[in-house]
Formats: structure tokens, sequence, C-alpha cells
């Protein structure tokens, strides 16, 4: 009951002061993608997609990839000022200690103007990793 009291309680401040609310995995604020590959052997960089749609000018996006299991393997992250609102990053991992499967893209945005500031999460996206068989 507290937590959805104080959901509510923030979506009226952000509702106040003409920002958008958003619910978690919102796809307003942008999205995550990579396609569908294998889970090759040893080390490697795999690469994804993102695009941010922030209300403000001043961002940063946390990414965050969780694996078939539930644990966060790999993160990464952009800013403004130095990274587009749309390009590719690449999540390191290694296969020895990684299942193929199903694999989720999260992303936390943050967004600020003076010293406010707002956190949404965007949509997560899912691709499968299989295993490699040559």
């Amino acid at each position: 009951m507290l937590r959805s009291a104080l959901a509510g309680l923030l979506t009226g401040l952000m509702l106040a002061v003409g920002l958008p609310a958003a619910s978690a995995g919102d796809p307003e604020f942008g999205r995550m993608w990579r396609d569908d590959g294998v889970l090759r052997e040893g080390c490697h960089r795999y690469k994804y997609h993102y695009k941010v749609k922030p209300p403000k000018p001043d961002w940063a996006l946390e990414t965050f990839l969780v694996d078939p299991t539930g644990e966060t393997i790999a993160s990464g992250g952009f800013i403004s000022g130095n990274d587009p609102k749309r390009g590719t990053g690449k999540f390191r991992f290694c296969e020895y200690n990684t299942k193929p499967g199903r694999f989720k893209l999260r992303g936390k945005l943050t967004y600020r103007e003076g010293f406010q500031q707002w956190v949404v999460w965007v949509k997560p996206k899912f691709f499968r990793l299989r295993a490699d068989t040559s």
C-alpha cells in the first residue's frame, strides 16, 4: 500500500511540474534492442542498440543485460554531451559461465533539469542466444 501511495505521489509531482509520468518499462522514453544470435565459445562483445527520448537535454542511460537465470551479467552507460541519443553499445561476457537461452535488455534513463532529477525505465527487450554448435 505504501509503495502504491508513493508511486501516486511521484506521478502527481511529475504532472504538476509538466513532465510526463512513466510506468515501469515505458516505451515513450526510449528503447533497446538486439537480434537473436549465437553464444560463442570464450569471451566476446555482443552488440546492442539503444534510442532515448528524454524530455530534458541532460540525461544518462544505464544499460543492463540479464541472463536466462535472472542474473545481471553485464552493464553499460551513455550520457548526454558525450553520447548520441541513438547508437550502439557492447556487452562483454563469457560463454563458460553463461547459459544459452532468453536474455533481457534493461535500461534506466535518468534526466534532469537544474536540481530536479527523474528516473524512468525503458521497456525491456528480450532476445535469444543459442549454443554454438559449430
